[in-house]
């Protein structure tokens, strides 16, 4: 049975919704990612002091001296983030791929990758009437359609069909808005997981002294470095205000 059109409207709103919370989520990982950074600069400034003072710091071949490596959690944020760049400069500078396999995929999917293809082909693309925004925006979601229709992750490649105004009448409006639901609340649990992460605690309480310096001290423990006087660390805190 077709959907009507008030059921198309309903995966439309959640669609809409989920897209927004993509932008919000991948915002917000980039930004958590430099307080983590920041945490991780103070926190080598204590290593480096701590080093300094039970021996001669390390030198490169030129006599200065060798930076500490970041922390392996900073390195897989930071690879996290490259990966989403990477992904975004992929689509702009694309080359159109190799069809992707359609065996033993439902003809509905099929019909769907067609459908998409038809509206975000970067060959397409130059025909229609649309900003630089809407261009990047569809070439992002012609790779993403390609790889999720390979991976047969149907449910999100329902998601970029009703972005592109394609639906698909041959599952249920309920099966398809419990999809859409689904998806929206894993993006949702992620930002709270941000919201709840000592890096964003850190760079949104910048006025909560007493905070920051608890989270130093337990980063600080975690990293079994000494953890100097509170009055040392507030006059840190104090002095990155104003830098």
């Amino acid at each position: 049975m077709p959907l009507s059109k008030r059921q198309k409207r309903r995966l439309s709103e959640v669609s809409k919704m989920i897209e927004s919370s993509i932008v919000v989520r991948d915002d917000m990982e980039e930004i958590q990612l430099e307080y983590a950074q920041e945490i991780d600069e103070i926190v080598d400034r204590f290593a480096k002091s701590l080093q300094k003072s039970k021996e001669p710091p390390t030198q490169g071949d030129d006599g200065t001296e060798v930076a500490p490596n970041k922390t392996l959690d900073n390195i897989n944020k930071a690879r996290q983030f490259r990966k989403r760049s990477k992904q975004i400069r992929e689509a702009r500078n694309y080359q159109p791929p190799s069809p992707p396999q359609v065996d033993e995929a439902p003809e509905w999917a099929k019909r769907l990758w067609k459908a998409i293809a038809k509206k975000c082909h970067p060959d397409r693309l130059s025909f229609l009437e649309l900003s630089a925004i809407q261009v990047a925006r569809r070439q992002v979601w012609f790779l993403e359609a390609k790889k999720l229709f390979e991976e047969r992750s149907w449910p999100r490649l329902i998601h970029i069909g009703v972005q592109c105004d394609e639906f698909v009448d041959d599952i249920s409006h309920t099966e398809q808005l419990g999809w859409l639901n689904n998806e929206y609340s894993d993006i949702s649990t992620k930002i709270l997981g941000i919201q709840n992460s000592l890096a964003w605690k850190w760079g949104t309480n910048w006025s909560n002294l007493e905070l920051r310096v608890n989270i130093l001290t337990a980063v600080l423990r975690h990293k079994a470095i000494p953890v100097p006087p509170k009055e040392e660390l507030i006059e840190i805190l104090m002095k990155l205000e104003v830098d």
